[in-house]
């Protein structure tokens, strides 16, 4: 995998991790498509096992989100009340590939 195609898919978990906190954006499968894109670009044992284990991270994150309590309010919710825990996983995630890029 070239150096610009290895930016590129850089900036696209960037822009994920940036659409977790921006509301209406899906960050956590923008993550996983940038995932994917690598590791389909690779074609390692390394990168199919970041990917799974990414994938079941960010499945792991949506079901936790959903058990997560939400607080009472008056008003309309808020879009995204539990970004913590999936910008938390699209962290792990994110960087899950990028110790992978670099030691593998």
């Amino acid at each position: 995998m070239g150096t610009w195609q290895l930016l590129l898919v850089g900036l696209v978990m960037l822009l994920g991790l940036l659409g977790v906190v921006t509301p209406g954006v899906p960050g956590p499968l923008i993550v996983w498509s940038g995932t994917l894109w690598w590791s389909m670009a690779e074609l390692s044992a390394l990168a199919w096992a970041v990917l799974a284990g990414g994938t079941g991270l960010l499945l792991l994150d949506q079901a936790v989100v959903r058990l997560l309590p939400r607080p009472r309010r008056t008003t309309a919710p808020a879009a995204g009340e539990a970004w913590a825990t999936t910008l938390f996983t699209c962290l792990l995630v994110v960087g899950a590939w990028a110790a992978a890029v670099v030691l593998g």
